[in-house]
């Protein structure tokens, strides 16, 4: 009666074994609680490798900093496939598959030196990318460079603010972009959600401003603007090889893929074959203008990305040309430099 496996000893040996797991899984749970609410109510935080039973079970392959106002969205907790932050405490992954999102949500792109922060000539139509260059007046103020009196030439300025681009981003290990194309709330409002109407008929410059009005909990930390060329470089280097979401294809940047075309726009975010480490719509749906332009016969052109919903040849990271106007078939994609 007291030993043997029915036996009381070992009953309560048992017993004993399974409070203490029971306790330390509700230790787990509500260390993840915590930390989702530090997340979305303190300073901006580091969040590290997985510690289990600790208060930050969240990443691994790598580290990425969670700013004030958001909070990890559960089930997209791997930095190597993709972390996203959400500004709605309420959302879940399992929302991914609802018509519209609650939050915006944005996705963590690690980068771990100058050396890589560099653009690649290859991507795209060699008359543009090898002439490429970074724009001007895309960055927030606390972030662009002072340019002496001295300095007129716009590729020269162009440099200066990639040089500040490069300093804000391997400063913190890495930016975040948003994991929609840009979405239109009301008549003025910038979103990065699921479901809404992607943000068209606007030019270039004007997207460099509406790029910069993204409402965050706390501005002086997070700062919003137009993706650069050498940003999106980065995220096709991040994103290169890896499974769809469909998880069928293996995503090549620089191989179209008709899955991924639709043929017809869509509101943001509703093709998973266009999804890749939870970006959606980078090779498909609406062409994105940058933070970039190019000579392209003799012309200074503004460099679009990626590709359109019926377009038969650009890919995910092809640079294209546009004359900076207003199109129904052009829009942007905005980032989140961490302060």
């Amino acid at each position: 009666m007291l030993t043997g496996e029915n036996g009381i000893l070992t009953q309560a040996q048992n017993a004993k074994e399974e409070t203490k797991d029971a306790q330390l899984k509700e230790e787990t749970t509500l260390g993840q609680y915590e930390s989702y609410i530090n997340q979305a109510t303190n300073t901006n935080a580091v969040v590290g490798e997985i510690v289990t039973g600790g208060n930050k079970p969240y990443t691994n392959n790598g580290t990425a900093i969670i700013p004030e106002g958001f909070m990890i969205v559960p089930g997209c907790n791997d930095v190597s496939q993709g972390l996203v932050i959400s500004d709605n405490p309420e959302d879940t992954e399992e929302d991914s598959s609802n018509i519209v999102a609650k939050g915006n949500q944005f996705v963590w792109i690690p980068v771990t030196s100058k050396d890589e922060y560099v653009r690649n000539t290859s991507y795209g139509l060699a008359e543009v990318s090898t002439t490429a260059y970074t724009d001007t007046g895309y960055l927030p103020d606390i972030i662009a460079p002072t340019i002496p009196d001295n300095v007129t030439d716009e590729k020269e300025i162009g440099l200066l603010n990639e040089e500040a681009e490069r300093n804000a981003v391997v400063s913190k290990d890495g930016f975040y972009i948003s994991r929609y194309e840009a979405g239109l709330e009301g008549t003025d409002t910038l979103v990065s959600k699921k479901g809404a109407t992607v943000w068209t008929n606007k030019t270039q410059e004007q997207f460099k401003e509406i790029s910069k009005s993204f409402k965050v909990k706390s501005p002086e930390k997070v700062k919003s603007a137009m993706c650069s060329g050498i940003q999106w470089d980065i995220i096709m280097h991040f994103i290169n090889g890896k499974l769809d979401g469909n998880g069928i294809d293996n995503f090549l940047v620089t191989t179209y893929n008709t899955n991924r075309h639709t043929g017809s726009p869509t509101n943001s975010g509703f093709n998973e074959a266009d999804k890749v480490c939870n970006i959606y719509d980078l090779e498909s749906n609406y062409f994105e203008y940058s933070a970039e332009k190019a000579i392209y016969q003799n012309y200074i052109r503004i460099v679009d990305r990626g590709g359109s919903y019926d377009n038969k040849v650009c890919t995910a990271s092809t640079r294209n040309v546009l004359n900076g106007e207003g199109y129904s078939y052009a829009t942007f994609r905005f980032v989140l430099y961490v302060m």
